[in-house]
């Protein structure tokens, strides 16, 4: 189940032992301060958590594949995140959910029956 912006609030408060307010202003001033250093082009390091940092694109031209159309996608920006050591071995211990059984394909009708 994603955890939304008050959920991840919530939880910190209940962890610090802190108000739902103190922690709300805690939060969102960090997460202003995380978007503030990728603005610079700076990238921020959370040792056991990962790495967010800016990403180059080039320049390229894509295929509308609809239409076939030529599009030319311009250069720009994208934030980039890489786990640490310590996120990734957190994720990798998790137990996969069953998978759902599929329903069962129907049987084709054979060639010359209705």
């Amino acid at each position: 189940m994603p955890v939304g912006r008050q959920d991840l609030i919530k939880a910190v408060a209940g962890k610090a032992n802190k108000s739902v307010k103190e922690t709300t202003e805690f939060v969102n001033a960090t997460l202003d301060t995380i978007r503030e250093t990728l603005e610079k082009g700076d990238t921020v390091r959370l040792v056991g958590f990962g790495v967010f940092s800016v990403k180059d694109t080039a320049a390229s031209v894509r295929v509308n594949p609809q239409t076939r159309e030529k599009i030319n996608v311009p250069a720009r920006k994208r934030v980039k995140f890489s786990a640490g050591k310590e996120l990734n071995d957190a994720v990798a211990n998790i137990k996969a959910a069953p998978a759902a059984k599929a329903a069962p394909a129907k049987a084709a009708p054979a060639k010359g029956k209705k």
